[in-house]
């Protein structure tokens, strides 16, 4: 396996981690005081800026890889972007609860948390209910911005 494919994996990891890990942390989560007006472009930039913060650089396989430390605090700081910033008027109140989630889950977030999550296990700990909210919010978020990971090969979690 190569550093590369590492990145990525560790990448989509962390998304799912953020996208998934939300609706066990917290229900209705802090993110109901953002704006509800942000602006498409103001909303897909805050929404990348985690990948942005971490300053990857997947041209090159032997670029550093952050630690969790580095990462728990990226996402910290995303989480207070996207709080900031919040959603555009269009987004459905599904993928608004999503969203609310996805934020807290990130702010809560923790170094050992990053370290080996069983995502399995996190995505049966998920009622329907909040499957739907966090699906609902990243189907948002790809229609609206595109896919985080742009054309990247991002290989299939176990």
């Amino acid at each position: 396996m190569t550093i590369r494919t590492t990145t990525r994996a560790r990448l989509a990891l962390t998304s799912a981690v953020l996208l998934v890990g939300a609706v066990t942390t917290a229900c209705g989560g802090s993110g109901g005081g953002a704006p509800a007006d942000a602006s498409k472009d103001e909303f897909c930039k805050a929404q990348s800026s985690l990948f942005t913060d971490l300053d990857l650089d997947f041209s090159d396989p032997d670029a550093k890889l952050p630690s969790e430390k580095e990462m728990a605090d990226a996402m910290h700081s995303w989480a207070e972007k996207m709080e900031e910033v919040g959603t555009p008027e269009n987004i459905s109140d599904e993928a608004r609860d999503g969203f609310e989630e996805t934020v807290k889950a990130a702010q809560d977030i923790s170094e050992d948390d990053l370290k080996s999550p069983d995502l399995n296990a996190l995505e049966n700990d998920m009622s329907e209910d909040a499957q739907k909210k966090v699906e609902a919010f990243t189907t948002y978020v790809n229609d609206t911005c595109g896919s985080m990971f742009g054309d990247l090969d991002v290989p299939e979690m176990p």
